[in-house]
């Protein structure tokens, strides 16, 4: 088992709070997580919001039947909590009352909770995101030159628990992952009916990872409108399956605008959506996979870690670009990547010309390891 960078912080907030938030994709261990937090398990009670019994005895009347539901332990933990319709007259039971216990729930989607709510757990710390074991969890168990060896792996499989640690399996997780994580109601209002379409959109963002995407254009050629199309692509930002980056634009001449960019919050999910698991020697989307990895491990670190940046990318209507731009206060990381570390990528002029107090870097495979631990 990998250890896990957040468990000190998660067994701190069960000690100390009534409330805490565990959010993450399905299948990234967050129920484990927990329980491996608590020293006496007989003193949880456990009770999964994705059973419809359970969510009609947990649908909200009273401060005083809704204790008798749920008191008794010391933990209350609820799963997949975004389903719960009274979501956030519990939260706010539990936190302004006298009773005992800790309310843990986990969420595999954005939770639907007014932004007061939200803006204070946030500021208390009270939500946290778990990922798939990012690029340090795993280098601290085997040794970054093991890591690198097994690197090709984590490019074409991704790095979720059950992948690194049963191999002859990974393929079959990865597609059973896709069927529970992407074709399911995310939350008590927000459904997916168009399952076919869904998959054909998700493939179709796979195949253009990085590139700047049209929302007509992919609506076009999945038989989507583009505000459905749009409307997917938050929701599964909300999910855990997509990371949306906005063009960075103040003006220039010639610079994108209006665009977005998709990245895979895990590549083994977009290469299982494509079912492509060749060998990298063996692919002609070798940088893309790298670039995917590299952006997402990144933002999964930064997050985990509570680093406030703003990301973006950067493109001409000459397609000059960068594919990466890191914003913390008025210092500003731009950033081509590129897997092999003999081949140095060209800075476009233009960009430095445009951005004279920005820093520009080259990731390939000797530069990577400060880039994805970097605070």
């Amino acid at each position: 088992m990998i250890p896990r960078l957040l468990q000190e912080r998660v067994k701190s907030h069960l000690l100390n709070n009534k409330i805490l938030i565990l959010m993450g994709s399905k299948g990234v261990g967050k129920k484990k997580l927990i329980l491996d937090s608590i020293d006496d398990l007989s003193e949880v009670l456990i009770l999964d919001a994705n059973i419809k019994k359970v969510k009609k005895e947990l649908a909200f009347t009273n401060e005083k039947e809704l204790i008798e539901k749920i008191g008794g332990k010391h933990f209350v933990l609820i799963e997949d909590a975004q389903y719960l319709t009274d979501l956030q007259q519990i939260i706010e039971t539990i936190l302004f009352g006298d009773e005992n216990l800790t309310l843990i729930l986990t969420c595999s989607f954005e939770p639907l909770l007014d932004e007061i709510l939200r803006e204070a757990l946030h500021m208390q710390g009270l939500i946290l995101n778990l990922y798939p074991p990012l690029f340090q969890e795993i280098a601290n168990q085997i040794g970054i030159v093991e890591f690198d060896k097994t690197l090709p792996k984590r490019l074409v499989y991704g790095n979720y628990t059950e992948v690194i640690s049963d191999d002859e399996n990974k393929e079959e997780f990865l597609m059973n992952l896709i069927e529970k994580a992407i074709f399911t109601n995310f939350s008590p209002k927000e459904r997916i009916n168009k399952g076919d379409k869904l998959l054909k959109m998700l493939q179709i963002l796979a195949f253009e990872v990085g590139e700047p995407i049209s929302y007509n254009d992919v609506g076009f050629r999945c038989g989507l409108d583009n505000e459905t199309v749009e409307r997917y692509i938050d929701l599964l930002q909300k999910a855990f399956i997509l990371i949306k980056i906005p063009t960075y634009y103040n003006g220039h001449k010639y610079e994108l605008k209006k665009a977005h960019t998709v990245y895979f919050y895990d590549n083994g999910i977009r290469n299982a959506i494509i079912r492509n698991f060749n060998e990298i020697d063996l692919r002609n989307d070798l940088d893309v996979l790298w670039k995917n990895w590299l952006i997402s491990e990144r933002i999964k670190w930064n997050i985990q870690n509570d680093n406030n940046l703003t990301y973006y990318f950067w493109r001409t209507n000459t397609k000059q670009h960068m594919d990466f731009i890191e914003v913390k206060d008025d210092k500003v990381s731009a950033y081509k990547s590129i897997w092999d570390k003999r081949k140095k990528p060209k800075f476009p002029l233009s960009f430095k010309t445009a951005y004279p107090q920005a820093t520009t870097h080259a990731l390939n495979r000797s530069t990577y390891w400060g880039f994805l631990s970097k605070k």
